[in-house]
């Protein structure tokens, strides 16, 4: 066994004397502990007898390891072997006191030989109080990560791996999601080197090939002491392995990410090499990380889903439009044109000039309805002023097409509204001014835009015939595809209205 050669403040020590050595280490802060075989204390000063919980009269002869979290003792027996070598590093663990509480202190120590016999002393203190602070943080930065609003899913993903790394001990992070070929993706990172973001992007790997797949796959999480070996012993993940630069790791902590009842996906939280294993608290704070990733990519899943669903109803309705004004018109153009060729035929000059006279005003019919439908598809602008104007124009066309008188009440400064938010609202007033034609017989409406602290509302108002909201008429979409406009908007609709008294339309959404 190599001895560390002695050093000149060791002979300051032993000029000190024996008796000196003990009560200096008899009252110091810090604990300090000696093992010996068998895992067996042997040693335990005052302050290392308060940390553990128990005095050392308690403690002398027992086995130390049933003192610490049964996942961190076969890495605190590893690094025995370490020690044996002259390791004489810093580590973190947490100890379990006989009444249920964990403390968790960092250590160091060493592995001597005293006639024949071998010991090992550490020395340690308390961190509980600092990690606690972190993890207070912690929970403080989860919860504004959970009530984000106008963030995308992407920068979600990223303050939750942010969070992992920021709060704990952890060394990197990656959140990652299989595809639809079951092919896992990098959906987000934190302190990991491009090479292994590349090599990871670059892989055919699936949940199932990660150490611990099977176990993530059964919706189970945890630490792997041994992680690293384990990538690089798997031909699939061994570029991994391989790609971690100036990492200094071995172990990881894996947690499963769910949606709709499977497993998805997996948050990898990276462990410094110094670190034996996490604490209890650090590895719930990322299996909680890793549940609100799932819930984050639920919700990104079902605004793309809504999304499509509200697209496709958009084109049903433009359909529909085409199908009674323009197919109507394309129709009759279409007569015009076989009545002056019948007309000339016959040498019918007068027919012929009056059909011609038809088509014309036919054409320029069709071309004013496809002019008006397309400026209802065209993206409007993203200010409150180019919403106004939009909103006066939609009035302006309403009233010229379809002979109800429409009033709009609007500012004209800058809402600061997102283009897509200017741009569901637009359509829910148009979708609304499109009932009141269709159904309502109203002869006047009043669109009504206002703006309030952090919310901004648009209701469209119509003095017509009103309905019961309770009768769900069949093969209407117009409520379902504007409710799901205000959703995606992060707002609400309200729809109020009865026989004989008219109807409201109110959307509410943050401004």
């Amino acid at each position: 066994m190599n001895q560390p050669a002695p050093s000149d403040s060791a002979s300051v020590l032993r000029t000190l004397g024996l008796d000196a050595l003990v009560d200096i280490i008899e009252t110091i802060g810090y604990g300090v502990c000696i093992t010996g075989e068998n895992h067996t204390w042997t040693y335990a000063n005052p302050a290392a007898a308060r940390i553990i919980g128990e005095p050392f009269e308690q403690l002398r002869g027992r086995d130390y390891l049933l003192h610490f979290p049964e996942h961190e003792r076969a890495p605190l027996l590893a690094l025995e072997h370490k020690q044996r070598e002259g390791d004489t590093g810093f580590y973190t663990n947490t100890v379990i006191q006989h009444d249920g509480t964990e403390l968790e202190m960092t250590w160091s120590g060493t592995v001597v030989e005293v006639d024949g016999v071998e010991l090992a002393p550490a020395i340690f203190h308390e961190t509980t109080a600092v990690r606690r602070a972190q993890r207070e943080a912690a929970e403080l930065g989860v919860g504004s990560v959970r009530i984000a609003q106008g963030r995308s899913t992407a920068e979600v993903f990223d303050a939750l791996v942010g969070e992992a790394v920021a709060a704990t001990r952890a060394e990197a992070a990656l959140l990652l999601t299989a595809g639809g070929d079951g092919l896992l993706r990098l959906t987000a990172t934190q302190g990991v080197p491009a090479a292994l973001e590349a090599a990871v992007e670059a892989s055919p790997a699936r949940l199932s090939d990660l150490p611990a797949g099977p176990l993530l796959l059964r919706g189970r999480g945890g630490f792997l002491a041994d992680d690293r070996t384990r990538l690089a012993a798997n031909p699939v993940t061994r570029p991994w392995a391989e790609a971690v630069g100036d990492l200094e790791w071995v172990g990881s902590a894996k947690f499963p990410v769910h949606h709709d009842g499977e497993v998805v996906g997996c948050l990898v939280v990276v462990v410094p090499e110094r670190l034996t294993a996490p604490s209890e608290a650090e590895l719930a704070l990322w299996s909680s990380l890793a549940e609100q990733a799932g819930v984050a990519l639920g919700a990104d899943l079902l605004w793309h889903e809504v999304s499509h669903a509200s697209a496709m109803l958009e084109r049903r309705r433009i359909a529909r439009e085409l199908h009674d004004s323009v197919n109507h018109a394309l129709f009759a153009l279409q007569t015009r044109a076989y009545l002056i060729q019948r007309a000339l035929e016959s040498a019918d000059v007068d027919r012929a000039r009056a059909a011609a006279l038809d088509l014309d005003d036919l054409a320029r019919q069709a071309t004013t309805e496809m002019r008006e439908l397309l400026t209802e598809l065209r993206p409007t602008a993203t200010t409150a002023v180019d919403l106004t104007r939009s909103l006066r124009d939609l009035a302006d066309l309403v009233t010229r097409r379809d002979g109800v008188a429409v009033d709009v009440a609007a500012p004209t400064g800058d809402l600061g509204l997102h283009a897509a938010t200017t741009e569901h609202l637009l359509r829910i007033a148009g979708e609304a001014l499109h009932n009141v034609v269709k159904h309502a017989r109203a002869t006047r409406v009043t669109i009504t835009l206002t703006h309030a602290p952090r919310r901004v509302e648009l209701a469209v108002v119509d003095d017509g015939d009103g309905f019961d909201p309770a009768v769900v008429r069949p093969g209407t979409h117009g409520q379902q595809t504007m409710r799901e406009r205000a959703r995606l908007c992060g707002g609400q609709l309200r729809v109020t209205s009865r026989p004989g008294a008219g109807t409201s339309v109110a959307v509410v959404v943050p401004g």
